[in-house]
């Protein structure tokens, strides 16, 4: 279990824990990558961690050193794989059937096995793009034909369901999970590791995809349903599990956490859960986000 700080003699303290965290985050990082660019046969790594693991920057990261090892890197979202809404809609009309854009049935593995097997076979890359402000399809991007030096990512959470790890096990791949690592105390009171990536997500969802915290509770709970039935149980059989806790993140969480769980009204369902997290965020001292570095993963919750 993390220990959360909550004594610091100066804000130089706060500034130099924010700084050597994200170097050692980095060095998890760095010391994967170095071991899958030795692998001069490799040609797909799947990047895969439940909802806000820091999936995004940890590939960005991931690209970055491997090229440094000589490798010529193409991440590939495989949120670009999913049916366009209009197609899941009319599809749960005729099924009479619950949406659920969580589901493993919302993705095209047609589409996927295609650019699977072009990878190997030396095929032309065609990669669909899926537009998420219109929910749309949006065409295709050609990533050409697979060189000798080249190597493709498959960033998503969804790069962990049975069903994509069914079709890419025809394939020689390595895989890197991502998670939060232990849950986090101080004295008496403990985050979970829910907790902390609920966090995460309603301060990056207010941030970037301007949600409402009440949404963010909502969706939560269908989120958590789909983790624990085809994410959770399929983690220890990576290749390689990553980190992504920070001891700083609580301290950075607060004030805009604080704020946003403030919103919520005593007659929401989720109103006795809110005034918990906020109970147990107020005696932590904020960090600033100002104090991060250029390369924290952290910007991928508050930008």
């Amino acid at each position: 279990m993390k220990t959360i700080v909550t004594s610091f003699q100066s804000e130089n303290e706060k500034r130099e824990l924010v700084k050597s965290e994200d170097r050692a985050f980095l060095l998890r990082v760095t010391e994967a990558a170095s071991i899958l660019a030795n692998d001069k046969d490799l040609k797909l790594i799947t990047v895969s961690g439940a909802s806000c693991s820091g999936k995004t920057t940890t590939a960005e990261r991931l690209d970055t050193e491997l090229e440094k090892g000589g490798r010529r890197v193409h991440t590939i979202s495989l949120d670009d794989f999913f049916y366009s809404r209009s197609e899941l809609i009319e599809r749960a009309a005729k099924t009479g059937s619950k949406l659920d854009f969580d589901s493993p049935d919302t993705l095209d593995l047609k589409a996927l096995s295609e650019v699977a097997e072009a990878i190997f076979s030396g095929g032309r890359l065609l990669i669909p793009r899926f537009d998420f402000k219109s929910g749309e399809r949006a065409g295709t991007t050609d990533l050409g034909y697979p060189r000798p030096e080249d190597i493709y990512l498959f960033e998503g959470i969804q790069a962990i369901y049975p069903v994509v790890t069914s079709l890419l096990d025809r394939h020689p791949y390595r895989s890197v999970f991502l998670w939060v690592g232990e849950d986090a105390r101080y004295g008496d009171v403990v985050f979970s590791i829910d907790d902390i990536r609920f966090l995460r997500r309603l301060v990056r969802d207010n941030r970037f995809r301007n949600t409402a915290p009440e949404f963010t509770f909502r969706i939560w709970e269908t989120v958590r349903a789909n983790e624990e039935k085809h994410i959770f149980p399929y983690s220890d059989a990576c290749d390689f599990m990553i980190s992504t806790y920070h001891a700083y993140e609580l301290n950075m969480l607060r004030d805009d956490a604080i704020t946003l769980l403030s919103t919520i009204s005593p007659d929401s369902p989720w109103y006795e859960r809110a005034r918990d997290l906020t109970r147990r965020l107020e005696p932590i001292p904020p960090i600033s986000p100002s104090y991060l570095s250029d390369r924290s993963l952290f910007h991928e919750f508050f930008g």
